[in-house]
């Protein structure tokens, strides 16, 4: 038989986003960080400035989502499948969460 195996590397795509997702964190952390030290001279700024933050965070989490559920939905079964074998299968890996929901949602068995 053939090898079919896919030049797709859904693992590797699957890290670089959550890689992306975690600086994203990392930088709205310091920029509440910096925005508590720093001093307020106006309230009424300081708070639309933290709204802002917020929303753009916001914007940040629903980009990572659609971006993960984009590849996840993207990739074949076998393609997950693959994917998934490589992990640990561990809880609090997000790739190995992350390909074991959508595994669940096609009824996968692994």
């Amino acid at each position: 038989m053939e090898n079919t195996a896919s030049k797709f590397d859904l693992l590797g795509q699957l890290g670089s986003l959550i890689v992306q997702r975690n600086e994203a964190a990392e930088a709205f952390d310091v920029f509440k960080q910096d925005a508590v030290l720093a001093p307020a001279p106006d309230i009424a700024n300081n708070e639309a400035s933290s709204h802002e933050a917020a929303s753009v965070a916001a914007e940040e989490v629903d980009t990572f989502r659609a971006q993960t559920e984009g590849l996840l939905v993207g990739a074949t079964d076998e393609e997950l499948l693959a994917a998934y074998r490589q992990t640990k299968g561990e809880v609090g890996d997000l790739a190995a969460e992350a390909l074991r929901d959508e595994l669940r949602r096609r009824k996968l068995e692994e």
